[in-house]
């Protein structure tokens, strides 16, 4: 048998190989940013290094 490695979807990003940013609203913001919302940007998985999954 050949030395076959499985492939499962990642964890932390659930096969996605992006972990999607958040954006907040809250009255603080509010005339700080343009649309009163904070975000965090779009971040490649550390888990899987963006390949949305895991070899195991």
């Amino acid at each position: 048998m050949a030395d076959e490695k499985k492939k499962s979807a990642c964890p932390t990003c659930m096969g996605n190989k992006v972990i999607a940013g958040v954006c907040e609203t809250s009255g603080e913001w509010q005339g700080k940013t343009e649309d009163g919302q904070v975000c965090t940007p779009d971040q490649k998985c550390p888990t899987c290094k963006g390949k949305g999954y895991v070899e195991g």
